[in-house]
């Protein structure tokens, strides 16, 4: 989805952006994904940079205001496009990041060259950002008890088409809030449109999601991913076993959480917007396999 160009941006916001980086001499609209606001290339007397806007009356503007939060603390060693400045400008939140160059999605699946480095960057961050930086953002917790009303609300009432009931409530019984509650800064939503491989290697970008949490929660957000790609559940954990952090997950609070990453989905899948149907409904059958495998 493509969201607003350079010329839609008010004038102060363009103003300000100018003072910062010098006169725009180009700008091209990339897509920006769910959110709907602005995702630019633009080019400048000191070389391209990327920008993000968005208003701050847009249901996703909370997003971009965490992402701002972790942009303005982000340790030099984590393998992410810096930000190079933000404002809060006439009504509009924006955020200016280093430019990526040569970018791809990278591939998870099971053949792929990629994934030798994304899981270096899972084991990296799970390093770097433990201790959380500084970045004021939710806890772990308050994201999963986002999807569990969802998740909830579906097991509440199960619509008929709803597959492995009965593996989806043990699991489900199994969420340790305790367990997932620590003092790790986590990206939370790694997958494929997130991770950007380039002549410099893989970079992570997005933090919009990003929570504090125990660490071995970024390396099991991303198994599902991993499955919905082509891994079997085995496979995928497998690979989990190259981060340190995943090593002292408790199995309770992995079956619980993998519940709720489903289970959300599943909800998705039905209700919500129609353009996004299929993809969750491709993810929930992804998690739903997890779920199966680590309820089996």
């Amino acid at each position: 989805m493509t969201g607003y160009g350079w010329g839609d941006l008010p004038a102060e916001v363009r103003d300000a952006v100018e003072a910062e980086c010098g006169p725009i001499q180009h700008a091209a609209s990339l897509p920006s994904g769910l959110t709907g606001g602005t995702a630019l290339s633009l080019g400048t007397p000191h070389g391209p940079v990327f920008l993000k806007a968005l208003p701050t009356d847009s249901p996703s503007a909370p997003l971009y205001q965490r992402e701002r939060l972790v942009g303005a603390v982000l340790p030099e060693g984590v393998p992410a496009p810096r930000m190079l400045w933000s404002g809060n400008t006439a009504g509009w939140i924006t955020l200016m990041f280093e430019h990526l160059d040569a970018r791809r999605e990278v591939d998870l699946g099971p053949a792929s060259p990629d994934l030798g480095d994304v899981m270096d960057i899972v084991r990296v961050l799970g390093e770097i950002l433990t201790p959380n930086p500084g970045a004021k953002v939710p806890s772990a917790t308050d994201n999963v008890q986002f999807l569990m009303r969802r998740a909830d609300a579906l097991l509440a009432d199960p619509p008929s088409d709803l597959a492995s009931l009965p593996a989806y409530r043990a699991a489900r019984a199994r969420l340790d809030w305790d367990a997932i509650a620590g003092g790790t800064l986590l990206h939370a939503d790694l997958h494929e449109g997130n991770l950007l491989a380039g002549p410099a290697g893989v970079r992570l970008i997005d933090w919009g999601l990003a929570c504090q949490g125990a660490a071995w929660v970024e390396t099991a957000l991303l198994i599902p991913r991993l499955i919905l790609a082509g891994h079997t559940p085995e496979q995928a954990e497998a690979l989990a076993e190259q981060v340190p952090a995943w090593k002292a997950a408790p199995e309770a609070a992995v079956t619980g959480l993998a519940a709720a990453w489903s289970l959300f989905r599943e909800y998705v899948a039905r209700n919500g917007p129609e353009r996004i149907r299929a993809s969750r409904a491709c993810a929930a059958a992804a998690g739903r396999a997890w779920v199966e495998y680590r309820t089996g």
